[in-house]
């Protein structure tokens, strides 16, 4: 989303980072061995996931690139759509869920993946048009002020995440699947209720 911050560390970030960088690795190794891949393929795909009366609903493209023997691989994937999220007061905040993730897994008919993914949103606009701007005045014995602007930003800004795993099955050029995620949200000064969403998806791959 394009105005979400993070207000409190939780444990779902530092797991992002550690599964983010072997996935970057296998991802570029990948890059560099093309001659043991088979071609990529395409694909678009709608999504809808839940937690109670919470949801994230959007539309988007993925590419799959898998080994010719094995059919393990990576995929790489982005969506755009809107979410509805429960803070921890019990209100519910809507905002444009723009997102990217990486896959690694199996990828045949049947197939299974772990996946880590982040809020582009974040991480492009670095947004602070929340935090708040104030005056701090100063005065002396003889009634001199001197003002001073202020700017207080969120203790922690981390960006938007979520890890995964998933499962499906592909019909032609038809493709359904199943996933859970665990999910960091955050907005300003305040924080999701609820972090684990189960969704499904449905793709038409070329």
């Amino acid at each position: 989303m394009l105005i979400l911050k993070n207000t409190n560390n939780t444990m779902i970030v530092p797991v992002i980072r550690f599964i983010l960088t072997p996935l970057l690795i296998m991802l570029f190794l990948a890059a560099f061995s093309a001659n043991a891949y088979q071609s990529p393929r395409f694909g678009l795909f709608v999504k809808n996931e839940v937690n109670d009366n919470d949801y994230i609903s959007g539309v988007g493209a993925e590419m799959w690139l898998t080994n010719h023997d094995s059919n393990f691989g990576v995929s790489v994937l982005t969506s755009i759509g809107k979410a509805e999220v429960t803070d921890r007061d019990n209100i519910q905040h809507d905002y444009i869920a723009w997102e990217a993730g990486l896959k690694l897994g199996y990828f045949s008919d049947v197939f299974a993946y772990a996946e880590v993914g982040f809020d582009l949103g974040e991480l492009a606009f670095q947004d602070r048009d929340e935090d708040d701007h104030y005056h701090v005045y100063y005065g002396d014995e003889d009634n001199d002020f001197i003002s001073a602007n202020r700017k207080r930003y969120d203790d922690s800004n981390d960006i938007d995440g979520y890890v995964g795993v998933g499962a499906g099955f592909k019909f032609d050029h038809l493709q359904i699947e199943a996933f859970a995620r665990l999910r960091q949200v955050d907005g300003e000064y305040w924080k999701a209720d609820s972090q684990a969403y189960t969704g499904a998806k449905l793709s038409v791959v070329f």
